[in-house]
């Protein structure tokens, strides 16, 4: 991810589509990743890759003992910082994906890379990196955009899409580099050296961000709540969760 990819992703946070962004996508991670931490024993320790406006870090750092976040925005790590200060046991790390390293003989239960593969030029590469900052009992949580969505379809039925992995201008206006489907997920974190333990989709939607502004956040978490028992091909968002497989 380059530096004006960076930007362009702080500035869109502070946007009023960034605002529906929190309040539909990033509250539905969070209730997503808290599902997925409660069914698998509850980790002590949890590693973020990106901040975003810190909304899901800050729903979800106090669930760990020790919580680390890898962020490599300046701009969004020192807007964060006030908002995040009564995390005692957060860690902010301003550093770029592609390069972090843990400290010696750290590593960490639960990783949570939400929203953060479809931005990189080489998501396998970062997924094989960071099998090795998971402990061997610990597991790790890929979340991404999904090509197949009933409203990329739609977009495709009004002209506004060539195809549903077509990039468009939302993509591109945020840096994304690609548009998963949940077998192209799949595929990539297996590439990456990861056994899958569960895989599915979580969200709807019907329109753009740009359409939803104004709408109240109970309407966005029973979207949530029903998005559970629709199949992932028409969700807004799919998910893989893996353990990493040692060489």
């Amino acid at each position: 991810m380059n530096v004006s990819d960076l930007e362009s992703s702080a500035e869109f946070y502070s946007s009023a589509i960034g605002q529906v962004n929190m309040s539909s996508v990033v509250s539905a991670c969070a209730r997503l990743n808290a599902d997925i931490i409660e069914r698998m024993g509850r980790p002590t320790s949890g590693l973020f890759l990106g901040l975003g406006e810190g909304g899901l870090v800050e729903m979800m750092a106090s669930r760990f003992k020790r919580a680390v976040v890898v962020e490599a925005s300046r701009s969004l790590l020192e807007s964060a910082r006030a908002r995040l200060s009564h995390l005692e046991s957060l860690v902010l790390v301003h550093e770029r994906f592609e390069t972090y390293t843990p400290a010696p003989g750290v590593s960490t239960a639960c990783l949570l890379a939400n929203h953060v593969l479809e931005h990189l030029e080489d998501p396998v590469s970062l997924i094989y990196r960071s099998r090795t900052w998971v402990d061997d009992d610990g597991f790790a949580v890929f979340t991404v955009p999904n090509a197949t969505s009933l409203h990329r379809r739609i977009g495709v039925a009004m002209g506004l899409l060539s195809d549903v992995y077509a990039l468009g201008p939302q993509d591109l206006r945020v840096g994304h580099k690609r548009v998963y489907d949940l077998a192209s997920l799949r595929h990539d974190v297996m590439a990456g050296h990861y056994e899958i333990a569960e895989s599915g989709g979580f969200n709807v939607k019907l329109v753009s961000q740009e359409q939803m502004v104004g709408w109240p956040a109970s309407l966005h978490e029973a979207i949530y709540a029903i998005s559970r028992d629709v199949p992932a091909e028409l969700c807004s968002n799919v998910y893989v969760v893996g353990r990493p497989c040692r060489d």
